[in-house]
Parts: C-alpha cells; sequence; structure tokens
C-alpha cells in the first residue's frame, strides 16, 4: 500500500511539473531501481545532457536495498548484489560499517540480533528453507519479526552524505520529499539551480540523519526477506518543495502550496515564472 502510494505520488508529480515544462526525459521510474524517480529540466532546455534525476520520498524513509542471506549459522550478501553497482555500493558501505561483524560476531549494534536464528534460511546455491515446525512462510514470518523486529532490528548511524553517493551513482542530483522539501545531493548541481540563489537549496548531506537499518521484511503473499536499507530522518526542512501533497493520504499535488511566493525564486531559476 505504502509502495502503491509512493509511485502514485510520482506519476502525480510527473504531470504536474510536465504542464509548466521543468519534466523530460521518461515516464516516473516506478519500481525500477536503475534509473531516477523523476527527470528534471530548465524550461527551454531540449538535450538529454540537460536533464538530471530526481529522487522522490513521500515522507522521510529508507534509499536503497540489499537482501541479507542466512547459511550455516551465518549472515552473509545476497551474491547477485555483485551484477549491480548500486547494490555493490550497498554491499561497500555496510563492509565499512562493520555490519556482517555486528549480525554474526560482536558489536554493540548487533546485540540482540545475534541472539536468534531465522526461520527462513537459504542454501548455499541461495535457496530458501523454512524451519521444521512452520507450516507456511506466514507463519515463519510472525514469529521472526518477534525475534528480529523492533529493538532487535540492526540499526548502525553513518553519515547522510552516503545516501548522496548513492543517489549519484544513478545520475540522481536531487531530492524532494513531500513532507520536507527540496535538496540537492552532495552539493551538486548540474541544472544551476542554486547559482545566486536566496534562500539557497540546502545540501541533504547536511540536512538529515542516517543509519543502517536491517530488518525483516514482508514481501506480501506470505513471503519475506531480510534486508538492510539506509534509512533517514531527522532532516531539517528545504526553503523549497516541487511536489507537496495535500496528505499521507492523498498524495495529489497541493498545488496551492506548490505556486506559493516562496517557490517562485527557484522556479524562476528553472525558467517559468507564473
Amino acid at each position: 500500500m505504502a509502495a502503491q502510494k509512493g509511485f502514485d505520488y510520482e506519476k502525480y508529480l510527473y504531470t504536474e511539473l510536465k504542464k509548466i515544462g521543468i519534466v523530460g526525459g521518461q515516464p516516473p521510474a516506478g519500481a525500477e531501481s536503475s534509473r531516477p524517480d523523476l527527470e528534471i529540466k530548465k524550461v527551454n532546455s531540449t538535450r538529454p545532457n540537460e536533464i538530471h534525476g530526481c529522487e522522490l520520498k513521500l515522507s522521510p524513509t529508507a534509499g536503497g536495498s540489499l537482501v541479507m542471506k542466512y547459511t550455516d549459522g551465518k549472515w552473509y550478501f545476497d551474491p547477485a548484489a555483485e551484477k549491480k553497482k548500486e547494490k555493490k555500493f550497498m554491499m561497500e558501505v555496510a563492509k565499512k560499517a562493520n555490519l556482517l561483524r555486528e549480525m554474526n560476531d560482536r558489536g554493540t549494534y548487533g546485540t540482540n540480533w545475534r541472539k536468534g536464528v531465522p526461520n527462513l534460511t537459504n542454501t548455499s546455491s541461495g535457496g530458501k528453507v523454512l524451519a521444521e515446525g512452520f507450516v507456511n512462510r506466514k507463519q515463519a514470518y510472525e514469529d521472526d519479526i518477534k525475534k528480529f523486529g523492533g529493538r532487535n532490528e540492526v540499526k548502525i548511524p553513518v553519515p547522510a552524505k552516503v545516501m548522496c553517493d548513492y543517489y549519484n551513482l544513478k545520475d540522481t542530483h536531487y531530492l524532494n520529499v513531500a513532507t520536507h522539501g527540496f535538496f540537492r545531493m552532495n552539493s551538486k548541481d548540474p541544472l544551476k539551480l542554486n547559482m545566486n540563489l536566496s534562500p539557497s537549496i540546502p545540501d541533504f548531506a547536511n540536512s538529515a540523519k542516517l543509519q543502517i537499518r536491517v530488518r525483516c521484511q514482508p514481501k506480501g503473499g506470505g513471503d519475506y526477506q531480510f534486508v538492510m536499507t539506509l534509512e533517514f530522518g531527522g532532516i531539517q526542512k528545504s526553503p523549497y518543495n516541487i511536489g507537496p501533497i495535500n496528505s499521507m493520504q492523498d498524495v495529489n499535488i497541493n498545488k496551492r502550496k506548490l505556486y506559493i511566493d516562496e517557490h517562485k525564486p527557484l522556479f524562476k531559476k528553472f525558467g517559468y515564472e507564473a
């Protein structure tokens, strides 16, 4: 349900911003993780190299994911991750934070996690195996969420810059959070929107707190998996927002809030003047 609202938000914003000429390229990415959610540009721009990625979020949440597997008493990264650059990046972030050490051996962040053995494990080839005593994965999940959910999740603080690095890999240099506004990623500004702009567009790397989070994640249909994500919070609001919504229940674009006077300096940088 939450994922569908996110996809709806992407479509609604694409439609609204296309009307004023600041969206180009392909329609929203949806569930496709290899490209930006939205591609933004200046009003009169027509060249492909003048279109740049903007990540979209409804509210502070997670960015990026990496499946974790368990075989012979040890947690490890899904080997398939090596084939995709963004997944490989997540592995490198995890290694720097000593995530596998925390999950398997020692460390304060994984203390509670190490107390449990998952009901859904993996064969040496990666296939899923359900522990004896469980009739289906839904039942196994209900037990695993008790062992690995809540305060038992692994959460390791990392610099917010890490999330910017992750999205920069996908030619994504901007971020809009519906509840908190518009940001640059690592101060990158290929559209030169921030040049002589006052107030300036804040850099997400200096505006939020970030942590690695490992959790037991439902997949629908009774299935589930264990994943690592980058989860952000403690975010300071931006003076600009190119995609405000009516509410978390109604994710249509709030046009009254979108076209307020405070946003006019930014829209002018895009080449749009109401």
